[in-house]
């Protein structure tokens, strides 16, 4: 044989070890994106501390590295905003009152997932692909979901459930069940409205089933606004828009006429003389993080460093133990500084212009584009009163899914 004979066998096998090694990583960040609510263990490697969620995750992301080290989408419309805030991140990290505890949130809410959805937006421009890392994130989310419904069914049915601070089966609040919840329940509801896949709509419409009965039996009155807010966002898209607004209004007057709980919780915003009322003390929480932040505009409270930076600024209302300030912009500016607050909303703003460019497209990019819309009103709309990104699972879902919209629009270029 002689040698340019042999040349055709050596592509192939190269080509074979490619798809191989790229099936590999593919696998291996499913299967991070599928441990993400195990990143509330946290053993030790030696000295070092990390998590459960940290070790596959970053295996999978060294591995895809490697294996896409070719197609990595540096050229994209979120490269400059995240390298911004990643840069401001990294300062705030330097002036941190705590720089040991800073720096682990600098890798596990900045480096960390903004790698993986680097990654992740190459693996995702095949769409067998996406929907396995979709897959890994369904997992995480139906775990969450219905391990934290059955633990409020439980103590429904022993007579121990408190409406002010319902049981958590995962995490430390009830309030995080919707955080982490409401950007995969857009991505569901969108290919749940908008797929050409029978099968990925059935699956869809489970998960978002799912994650819709976790999220009204956290009993977070944001996490039911966002809800429905996304249901009917979504469904503007569809036409069946007015039936969708029509069955989320009859569904929500349904269960507050029905349930002397939901009425408690909701009616209970309206009397300020209630122990229950958490409007004053957001406005308490809110006015201390902005005294504190107009005497250090600049690099807010440092990276994890709202708690101690704030008790000399506080107003005489505020009277909680909160790391943060229960705002998404607020909490940026304390975390990142101003440098980081604006590479936030320039993000959020490619966000937003990405995915508007994938709604004209084929019924899969399109579903990925609304899907990343829902994620911003999501952000929008919960993020007024709390916290959408400041944990590893938040923060590690945001940039997947961002990955897979931006691999979506490969077969589209500009």
């Amino acid at each position: 044989m002689t040698a340019t004979e042999r040349i055709p066998a050596v592509s192939v096998d190269r080509d074979a070890l490619r798809e191989r090694s790229r099936g590999l990583a593919t696998g291996l960040m499913a299967l991070a994106l599928a441990a993400s609510p195990a990143y509330v263990e946290r053993p030790h490697l030696g000295p070092l501390p990390t998590t459960l969620l940290e070790i596959p995750l970053v295996i999978a992301i060294a591995v895809g590295l490697y294996a896409y080290r070719d197609e990595l989408p540096w050229r994209s419309p979120y490269l400059w905003p995240a390298a911004l805030l990643l840069v401001a991140a990294t300062i705030d990290t330097l002036v941190a009152p705590d720089r040991r505890a800073a720096a682990g949130l600098w890798k596990a809410y900045f480096v960390e997932p903004a790698l993986a959805g680097l990654v992740i937006a190459a693996m995702a421009r095949s769409r067998a692909r996406a929907r396995l890392l979709l897959a890994g994130l369904a997992v995480a989310g139906s775990y969450a979901a219905v391990l934290n419904s059955a633990t409020v069914l439980w103590a429904i049915g022993h007579h121990a459930f408190n409406v002010v601070t319902p049981p958590v089966a995962i995490y430390n609040s009830a309030n995080a069940i919707p955080l982490y919840l409401e950007p995969l329940t857009a991505f569901g509801l969108a290919i749940t409205f908008f797929s050409d896949d029978l099968r990925e709509r059935i699956v869809a419409t489970v998960f978002s089933l799912l994650a819709a009965v976790a999220i009204f039996l956290s009993y977070s009155r944001a996490g039911w606004a966002t809800l429905a807010a996304l249901v009917l966002f979504v469904a503007l898209f569809s036409r069946w828009r007015w039936q969708a607004v029509t069955g989320t209004v009859a569904a929500g007057g349904l269960l507050f006429a029905a349930s002397g709980s939901v009425r408690r919780r909701i009616l209970v915003e309206f009397d300020p003389s209630s122990t229950q009322n958490t409007i004053g003390l957001r406005l308490s929480l809110w006015k201390s993080s902005l005294n504190m932040l107009a005497h250090k505009p600049l690099f807010g409270g440092g990276l994890s460093g709202f708690k101690a930076s704030i008790l000399p600024y506080r107003d005489p209302g505020y009277h909680e133990d909160l790391i943060y300030p229960h705002n998404v912009l607020l909490n940026f500016w304390s975390e990142t500084g101003l440098l980081g607050l604006a590479a936030f909303v320039w993000l959020m703003f490619q966000c937003v212009r990405t995915a508007l460019r994938g709604l004209a497209l084929d019924p899969w990019p399109r579903a990925m584009a609304i899907g990343l819309l829902g994620l911003a009103v999501a952000f929008g709309l919960h993020g007024l009163v709390d916290l959408p990104y400041f944990k590893n699972d938040q923060a590690l879902a945001f940039w997947a899914l961002v990955g897979v919209q931006l691999g979506s629009l490969h077969r589209y270029p500009r």
